[in-house]
């Protein structure tokens, strides 16, 4: 059955009450990222819109489309720097960003790794370093995923790394066989393969750089008691509700299936 969001944040504001709204001047930066932030059909839609949405159920409207602006990471990321009454979404929370946002979250567990086919067998080794010296890999580029990395192997590393611009040039390079490795997130890479209508258990988690969550970015000048409304009620999505599991949940499986990237 499709998805209809505007029919399960029907169900949210019931569940948690419209208490009060607050301005509308206020911008979402959105990145391609799917299944946390996409464009379909021309809307920009996505798993942490979807939550973000349902934190403020009880303090304002529905983004609107002309409310959001999409773009590649780098400048979504500065622009919300600049503009301090804005969400971001969606950024794993690293010692250098963590001052200049409140966070909201986690929406996701996610895992920083290697990525393989199943049936690569990886070099032994006790460093990803080790690990990965023999093989042809594909990075993209600015991503935690790199930039962990590169902070793990240094610069002087002598590995056959092929950087590219977007996630779906380095999935097409695995899935072809122009590469033996992908270092990326592991849930935006099981969302492609469902869309894809690919296998997942065609491919693996061959090492795990970081186990880590996705935040969605909050402005410091958001007010911390608005805050404060918008963590509690997403915390209230994961708890359980009598259909047997949680509205966060459901609205996971939305997007992922309950598919998950094994070793």
């Amino acid at each position: 059955m499709q998805f209809r969001s505007h029919f399960v944040y029907g169900i949210i504001a019931v569940i948690l009450g419209m208490t009060s709204l607050i301005g509308s001047d206020i911008s979402l930066y959105a990145v391609p990222n799917p299944p946390f932030s996409f464009r379909d059909k021309g809307a920009i839609k996505g798993l942490s819109i979807d939550l973000l949405e349902a934190s403020l159920v009880s303090l304002r409207p529905q983004f609107s489309q002309d409310e959001i602006e999409f773009d590649a990471w780098n400048k979504m990321y500065d622009e919300a720097l600049k503009h301090p009454r804005s969400y971001l979404v969606t950024a794993v929370k690293l010692k250098e960003r963590e001052p200049f946002f409140y966070w909201l979250g986690p929406v996701a567990t996610v895992k920083l790794a290697v990525i393989t086919k199943r049936g690569m067998d990886l070099p032994k080794g006790k460093t990803t370093l080790e690990i990965l010296r023999p093989l042809r890999i594909v990075t993209i580029k600015e991503t935690s995923s790199e930039k962990l990395l590169f902070q793990e192997i240094g610069e002087k590393h002598g590995l056959n790394i092929t950087r590219v611009s977007t996630p779906i040039q380095g999935y097409k390079m695995l899935e072809y066989g122009r590469v033996d490795a992908l270092v990326y997130t592991d849930v935006p890479f099981v969302y492609h393969l469902i869309s894809e209508n690919q296998d997942v258990a065609q491919y693996r988690l061959a090492h795990v750089i970081l186990n880590t969550d996705y935040y969605i970015c909050v402005g410091k000048e958001i007010p911390k008691e608005q805050m404060s409304i918008m963590q509690a009620q997403l915390n209230r999505l994961k708890e359980p509700d009598g259909k047997g599991s949680s509205m966060y949940e459901r609205i996971v499986s939305h997007y992922l299936k309950g598919a998950v990237l094994q070793p």
